[in-house]
């Protein structure tokens, strides 16, 4: 895989975890007053789902991640050096 790939899977990943957070976050309205979940909430079939998606899209996220930036370490430094020149 070269870096360009591997780049715009990170995005993808990236993408997919943002979208699963936003599914989760609309049950924050049904927090209570010290800002946690309620439990008839956590037991709802839907959040269940909501957070098993999240925790998924997370965790291979965070696998992905770890992997492109040992990986990819060389690229990412060049990159990050390209942008700090004026």
């Amino acid at each position: 895989m070269t870096y360009a790939i591997a780049k715009a899977a990170k995005e993808l990943l990236n993408k997919n975890v943002e979208n699963a957070s936003a599914e989760l976050a609309k049950f924050d309205q049904l927090k209570n007053s010290i800002g946690l979940t309620p439990d008839h909430i956590k037991s709802s079939p839907e959040w269940k789902l909501a957070k098993r998606k999240f925790d998924e899209a997370f965790t291979i996220s965070q696998e992905f991640n770890r992997k492109f930036n040992k990986t990819y370490k060389k690229e990412i430094t060049a990159e990050r050096r390209l942008k700090n020149t004026y």
